[in-house]
């Protein structure tokens, strides 16, 4: 060890050379080149710098102090553990298949309008990444609002036995992650370990509308449980939703009062979302006014339903920040509403991790398609040419369907279509959707 132990540090740098500041406790990043880290601890010298075993301290600065540790992930758990039992906010999470972005990013907006509030940035939301948020809180943050996500079991259990959210919510259970888990049962279940690891006393919010998250099991849960939906009787029950050019507004019954909201997106499935962020919010002790103030102004994740200029009066809705049935049948929905008397056109790609599902999932959204006046439905990827032969397979003129599996036709055919079209992109990450509706933005391939 080297240094001056009486150093107050004002911040924790895990592993990012580029973001360094002259206050902060840098942590070394097995993931990073060591001769990058070092560079950035040369050019901008932090108050000190964690290292492991076997690590070269001698061409760091001298203003530097050195802890040098065993292991330098249980180090940062360590003074992320000692950081959040000094602040102890409240702690509300969301989980669910589709929707914990933008749940996440509603109720963050709601609370920043009068309180201090961290919460899971860029959809970084597994256990890895829980460290990271417990090191931002600093005296004074009154709320820490977690999106909780998985790819494997015991993920949200865990992030749960951390920090014990009083407030909950399950925006849906879907097709998500079903590959990966074994099943769209064994997604229920990792869903159940965020109803598990509520504390006691704790407030849970339920969707009314999705079949599977009744599959959800409350027989141990000790706290309040509550209900949102729009087709399904619900404690937070939405209404009459209108849409228009930038969002879309809804009644909403709850606590025996009824208001009307504002959400600056589409969709039945977004207004579910708001619902679950109205209860969290009130369950955190937020007026209606604030609620609605927020919601109003949120600022969503990009790549969910982004609303994009194209030329020739087009107009791109990119969606493909990720993708299932579920999810994809919702965005084709909001796609027959905005497009209404425009030509809407449809940009399907592959569905992934869906496992055994995968085949019958493509051909769900195959059947619906079929269903929803589409100018154009397009598929691109060879597990999305599943979706164009059900459609057809149920009715579809074959004239409106097209299969694309080289980006370039696909980009020249998309430049051909008729002017004022609305089209929508949705895909799995892996098949990097951005890069085409970027194409068409800038109206060059």
């Amino acid at each position: 060890m080297r240094g001056d132990g009486s150093r107050i540090l004002r911040g924790a740098n895990l592993g990012k050379p580029r973001r360094l500041a002259k206050n902060q406790i840098y942590f070394y990043s097995k993931s990073r080149s060591w001769d990058k880290q070092l560079a950035g601890l040369q050019s901008t010298p932090p108050a000190a710098a964690v290292l492991p075993e076997g690590i070269s301290w001698s061409s760091i600065p001298k203003s530097v102090a050195i802890v040098r540790v065993s292991d330098v992930n249980q180090a940062i758990w360590r003074l992320a553990n000692w950081n959040w039992r000094q602040v102890r906010p409240q702690v509300a999470a969301v989980t669910g298949s589709a929707g914990k972005s933008t749940t996440t990013s509603m109720v963050t907006s709601i609370l920043k309008r009068s309180r201090r509030v961290v919460h899971t940035q860029g959809n970084l939301n597994t256990f890895t990444y829980l460290p990271s948020y417990l090191l931002r809180l600093s005296p004074g943050d009154e709320f820490l609002m977690l999106e909780m996500g998985m790819k494997s079991f015991n993920n949200i259990a865990r992030q749960c036995r951390v920090v014990r959210p009083e407030v909950g919510a399950v925006t849906n259970v879907g097709e998500a992650h079903a590959g990966q888990l074994g099943g769209v049962h064994r997604v229920v279940k990792a869903k159940q370990e965020l109803i598990d690891g509520l504390r006691p006393g704790a407030t849970l919010y339920l969707n009314a509308d999705c079949l599977r998250s009744k599959q959800l099991s409350t027989r141990r849960f000790r706290g309040s449980v509550y209900t949102f939906g729009i087709r399904n009787s619900a404690d937070i029950q939405g209404s009459n939703i209108q849409y228009s050019t930038n969002g879309v507004s809804f009644d909403v019954m709850t606590e025996g009062k009824r208001g009307r909201f504002f959400i600056p997106t589409w969709g039945d499935h977004n207004v579910l979302n708001a619902l679950a962020a109205i209860g969290i919010a009130r369950a955190l002790g937020i007026g209606f006014h604030q609620i609605r103030d927020g919601l109003a102004k949120v600022k969503l994740p990009r790549m969910r339903l982004q609303r994009i200029r194209g030329s020739h009066g087009r107009t791109l809705i990119n969606d493909a920040w990720n993708a299932n049935p579920s999810a994809m049948k919702a965005g084709l929905s909001v796609l027959r509403y905005l497009s209404s008397k425009r030509p809407g056109i449809a940009v399907l790609g592959d569905m992934m991790e869906l496992g055994g599902y995968t085949r019958a999932g493509h051909r769900e959204v195959g059947r619906f398609a079929a269903r929803m006046n589409l100018h154009q439905l397009i598929t691109y990827g060879q597990k999305a040419r599943e979706i164009g032969r059900t459609a057809l397979a149920a009715g579809m003129d074959p004239h409106r369907v097209r299969h694309f599996s080289n980006r370039e036709a696909l980009l020249r055919h998309l430049l051909s279509t008729p002017s004022g079209s609305v089209i929508y992109f949705k895909a799995s990450r892996k098949q990097k959707f951005e890069k085409i509706v970027n194409s068409l933005a800038h109206g060059s391939r």
